[in-house]
């Protein structure tokens, strides 16, 4: 495969010439831009008058959340996650994933700790904390990676990138890019959209002040390898980061059956 070095920093960041013409193929300027936002993304960073972002929902009917009358997030009215709906043509789908390691270090982090609070405490996204009357990160960790425990979003528990897939197991989004270059990805999206991205960043994890590798024991490196092994081998992951220096994963050609929890 062809590579043409973009260098856009130290490390050597690269677009192949087959990508480029994907992106070419894709037609950017002439189609609207749906955004699929996986929790803990940095979905606020792709702004843009051609982007409409759809927000935290799934492919699918019926999956489960847990509601407010239970311990859910006070927006959970319903015990079900609202599903995808794409209303123009033609359009692209987009999302961005992200180290399971980092993403659930977030995930955490998000708001305040929680203390035992009797009323709701936006601690951990959606609450997550609260729902589950978690303290510490290690007793999240746990928690996430016991297959006998519930899970404010069942489907998040199972597969962090589960909103990407439909009914029929097929990945929708046609682009998926790498959370850990989303500012070099941005410069190469804006060569090809009508109206460029707004770069900005919002940090929501204000409790997360260090590397997130410095929040886990050896313990916890195992449980989250073992329990996300998808995530890891199959989009290029490592506890360290990214194994690869691409940016983009195009028409992603593997398929994921929700009720059998499997990649294949």
């Amino acid at each position: 495969m062809s590579e043409k070095n973009i260098s856009l920093n130290e490390n050597s960041l690269f677009i192949t010439t087959e990508e480029e013409e994907i992106l070419k193929e894709l037609d950017l300027k002439k189609r609207v831009v749906y955004f699929l936002h996986i929790p803990k993304t940095s979905g606020t960073s792709l702004t843009s008058k051609q982007i409409v972002n759809l927000g935290h929902c799934f492919q699918m009917t019926n999956c489960y959340r847990t509601p407010v009358w239970l311990r859910g997030y006070p927006g959970f009215t319903t015990p079900t996650c609202p599903m995808y709906h794409y209303k123009f043509q033609p359009n692209i789908k987009i999302s961005i994933i992200r180290n399971p390691f980092d993403l659930l270090c977030s995930y955490y982090h998000q708001g305040p700790a929680y203390n035992h609070e009797p009323k709701f405490i936006h601690s951990g996204w959606s609450g997550v904390n609260f729902t589950h009357k978690l303290t510490t990160f290690k007793e999240f960790i746990q928690y996430y990676c016991d297959e006998t425990k519930g899970w404010h979003i069942p489907l998040l528990k199972q597969f962090l990138f589960s909103q990407l897939f439909d009914i029929n197991h097929q990945c929708v989004p046609e682009i998926i890019i790498k959370y850990e270059y989303i500012n070099e990805a941005v410069d190469i999206l804006n060569k090809y959209l009508y109206f460029p991205i707004q770069k900005k960043w919002v940090n929501k994890s204000n409790r997360k002040s260090k590397h997130y590798l410095e929040y886990y024991d050896e313990e916890m490196i195992q449980l989250v390898e073992k329990k996300c092994y998808k995530e890891l081998n199959y989009f290029g992951y490592d506890k360290n980061g990214s194994k690869d220096k691409q940016m983009f994963i195009f028409h992603f050609k593997h398929k994921y059956d929700p009720m059998k929890n499997i990649i294949y």
